[in-house]
């Protein structure tokens, strides 16, 4: 009886002890999993906006890009598609020209850096309409908006942002 008493006693006091053991290989198990199942590092807050922006034209005034994010269909309009474009500005006489436009706006160690430009496509037409254009200095701070009172679409140029935008946007309609 004694024999059979202890080993309840030990079973008793064994048991839950394994149970936590078993618990706890089972987080760190689940934890492995995720890990490999995801695979990609979570990328920081400023490498998920550079992932945004694909370049697309370059020329003497700057660099252009349009966000990948924003390519989308204009509301109720199947042959128009609208993007979020930006030049990032490298001609000194470019710079040099809006620095010294928006000296006023600029604190003493920021510069212009940038514009983002709404624009539109009529992919069926071959036009294209910019909606709105912003200017901020390389810190971010905004410069200029300017809103166009009403959308005017005017012809695709060829071999410029316009163009390279155009065809993007040809494609993503065809793929909708």
């Amino acid at each position: 009886m004694r024999k059979i008493l202890m080993l309840f006693l030990m079973v008793c006091v064994i048991l839950p002890c394994l149970q936590a053991r078993a618990a706890e290989k089972t987080e760190k198990a689940d934890t492995i999993w995720e890990m490999e199942i995801s695979g990609e590092r979570k990328l920081t807050s400023e490498e998920e906006e550079r992932s945004r922006w694909i370049g697309v034209f370059a020329n003497d005034i700057g660099s252009y890009l349009f966000d990948k994010k924003s390519l989308a269909r204009v509301e109720n309009k199947k042959d128009q598609i609208k993007v979020l474009g930006r030049t990032i500005f490298n001609s000194p006489e470019v710079l040099e020209q809006l620095q010294s436009q928006y000296k006023t706006k600029l604190p003493a160690d920021d510069k212009v850096g940038f514009s983002d430009i709404q624009m539109i496509f009529n992919v069926e037409k071959r036009k294209y309409a910019v909606t709105e254009t912003k200017l901020f200095s390389e810190h971010g701070i905004l410069l200029e908006d300017i809103v166009a009172k009403e959308v005017l679409f005017k012809p695709v140029p060829v071999k410029t942002f316009a163009d390279s935008m155009y065809e993007i946007a040809k494609l993503f309609n065809q793929n909708q």
